[in-house]
């Protein structure tokens, strides 16, 4: 077990100490309900079954690769390394098998458009530790790999989820990686609505000079189907994409300060409990400034709950 130091907003320095999952299953379900330790997976299948080369966590992100999640409630090792290759191999085999599951999917996200002949595949470990030698590693097998440490900690009734993804030193370099996209206003142009591009960035930009205005500490992250304004792994609001033409501002929002959130926003508003964020559909008359409120209470929400503060 471990234990790390928080300093709080009097400057106290506070004890938390570090909660495992009691199963495989818990970790696994945690996972899959964070989406910000997954941005962009869209989640296929769970508990794949038929054989032991098949993996259980399955998806498809924005960047047209077909997923494999593997997660692991105890430290791992290079052990693990036949395994996950075992399970990438399936999958570029089994092609169809997630063609079939995405038909399947009752609630497919809109900005995630599949080019099946060119679907490519991509490798997800999660456990409370990696040793570096499977990071040294992973890039010999071929196929490109997130290796990403989770641990949880609780302070009194708070609870604080550390998130490390593992990046390769400059002399690991060199082997399959999955390339970084630049998502820049050339990206978007060539998959949505040139005009709704114009207002996207312009939103983006309204949203961060209220940030810096209130001196939040946030950073814009934008990837294909959104510009989040991010708390280290975690967004506190921003705004997105619901189909090639049509934008919302959204704001995360725990599922019981929804109501509360709801009454701070000046415009017409819908709490998604999936996604734990409160959603408001772009119009021309919509001011990003006039959300002050709302995006305040989501800013010292997501501090409250992940800082320990």
């Amino acid at each position: 077990m471990q234990n790390i130091l928080l300093k709080n907003k009097r400057g106290t320095m506070i004890a938390a100490s570090e909660v495992r999952f009691k199963t495989e299953d818990e970790f696994e379900r945690f996972v899959i309900g964070a989406p910000e330790i997954l941005p962009g997976v869209f989640i296929l299948k769970r508990q794949v079954r038929g054989g032991k080369d098949i993996p259980d966590v399955v998806g498809i992100d924005p960047e047209n690769f077909a997923v494999i999640i593997e997660n692991k409630n105890v430290p791992v090792d290079e052990k693990i390394l036949s395994q996950i290759m075992r399970y990438a191999v399936w999958a570029d085999t089994h092609q169809e098998a997630f063609r079939a599951w995405w038909a399947e999917a009752k609630d497919r996200p809109d900005d995630i458009e599949v080019d099946w002949d060119h679907l490519q595949i991509r490798v997800i470990v999660l456990a409370p530790s990696i040793k570096p030698i499977v990071l040294r590693l992973v890039k010999k097998l071929g196929y490109p790999f997130d290796l990403v440490e989770i641990k949880r900690f609780h302070i009194a009734k708070e609870e604080i989820i550390l998130v490390n993804r593992l990046e390769p030193t400059e002399d690991e370099e060199g082997g399959p990686t999955k390339a970084k996209q630049v998502y820049d206003k050339e990206f978007y142009m060539t998959r949505r609505n040139p005009t709704s591009v114009v207002t996207f960035f312009k939103l983006e930009a309204d949203l961060q000079k209220v940030v810096r205005q209130k001196g939040w500490q946030l950073d814009a992250k934008f990837n294909s189907y959104y510009a989040g304004f991010n708390h280290g792994f975690f967004v506190a609001f921003g705004v997105a994409w619901t189909g090639t033409k049509s934008l919302e501002v959204f704001a995360k929002i725990p599922k019981n300060l929804a109501a509360r959130a709801k009454k701070l926003c000046p415009y017409p508003s819908e709490y998604d409990e999936r996604g734990k964020r409160l959603n408001i559909p772009v119009t021309s008359d919509l001011k990003p400034k006039q959300l002050t409120p709302l995006l305040q209470f989501a800013y010292n929400s997501l501090v409250g709950d992940h800082a320990g503060v």
